[in-house]
């Protein structure tokens, strides 16, 4: 397919970047030394922070002969997760990987974001590499990040979006009165459709499902894995409302435009890879959860039908993008023309008249 032969010829870039761009002469190896904070939007023990994350600080390590140096901080180390735009701003912290979808209200482009979009848009990996690495969406998004004092790195697939809950949920009817935890349009959808959505942060949400706070919550397939959710929550549903969800990874603009030329294109080079690793490995990872952690854990996933799917599409997704067209299109021009771009690529894939 060509969008994958142009993915693959970025990761081919990639490591010729790593070749040439690593091999350090006498002279670089004096440069400045940059020391960059990276807060993370996951908790410590996640797959973000144990391998994504530190493979792309090791990575540009080495690319950069040392030059450049990240430390990684977990979720709310170093600030809450609704400051860490302010914080890329004032160049408190250097870089993150978080949602932007926090800051629509402020930035009208970050109702367009991927992990803002509402469900059923992309189906498949290869589909949001198309919608946003090649229909022009992280174009949009990068020229609205930047007048906002913030570099925009990209956007990169995080796993799918399920959500998971303390009792059977087999169909959409049955979400009247279900308390649960998500977030942006998920919550949006949720709300629609009769439940009670709140957005905690991902580490007070065990115990919020304990006490009784929350029914269930939905994200990312892993955080169920990782943050023991199925101890409490013992029934998984789906389809993935969001294939994939995913996230941002931003930098201020201000530690951006302080790097030289050679590192800024070492960074760019790590987040195509970072973008490509976390994509497989959460892919071959939720492959795993279904086929034999799910028996361990004694989860039962419930799936719900074509009807159901294309009543969340035609009744919620498609009314929700025109509605972000109509109240964000008059703020950023960007927004209606980021619609115009969703809606065709809905119609390309057949998923849409």
């Amino acid at each position: 397919m060509k969008v994958r032969n142009l993915f693959l010829t970025g990761i081919a870039l990639a490591l010729l970047g790593f070749v040439t761009v690593g091999s350090s002469s006498p002279a670089t190896a004096a440069d400045e030394v940059f020391h960059w904070k990276w807060q993370a939007h996951q908790t410590a023990g996640s797959l973000p922070c144990e391998t994504i994350i530190p493979r792309f600080i090791k990575r540009v390590d080495e690319m950069s002969g040392g030059r450049l140096k990240i430390s990684l901080h977990y979720a709310g180390e170093l600030v809450e997760f609704m400051e860490v735009l302010p914080a890329l701003q004032a160049n408190m912290i250097q870089i993150a990987n978080t949602g932007a979808l926090f800051w629509r209200g402020s930035v009208p482009m970050g109702w367009l974001t991927a992990g803002n979009l509402p469900p059923f848009i992309t189906r498949s990996g290869a589909e949001f590499n198309e919608l946003y690495h090649y229909r022009g969406l992280d174009a949009l998004l990068k020229e609205a990040w930047g007048e906002h004092g913030v570099h925009f790195l990209g956007s990169h697939n995080v796993g799918d979006t399920y959500f998971w809950s303390k009792k059977p949920i087999n169909s959409l009817d049955e979400l009247k009165g279900f308390k649960v935890r998500f977030f942006g349009a998920m919550s949006d959808t949720m709300q629609h459709f009769g439940a009670s959505p709140v957005m905690l942060p991902h580490p007070e949400v065990y115990m919020a499902i304990s006490t009784g706070t929350l029914d269930g919550a939905g994200t990312c397939w892993w955080q169920y894995r990782d943050l023991k959710h199925y101890e409490v929550c013992p029934y998984f549903i789906g389809p993935p409302w969001q294939v994939p969800q995913a996230m941002e990874l931003l930098v201020s603009q201000k530690a951006w435009e302080a790097l030289p030329a050679d590192l800024q294109a070492i960074v760019e080079t790590a987040a195509i890879v970072l973008s490509k690793e976390f994509a497989d490995l959460t892919r071959l990872e939720e492959k795993e959860m279904f086929q034999k952690s799910f028996e361990e854990w004694g989860t039962t996933y419930i799936e719900w039908g074509e009807e159901d799917v294309d009543r969340i599409t035609k009744e919620f997704s498609l009314p929700y993008l025109d509605k972000v067209a109509a109240e964000e299109g008059s703020k950023d021009p960007r927004v209606v023309k980021g619609v115009e771009i969703i809606k065709q690529f809905m119609q390309d894939y057949g998923y849409i008249d």
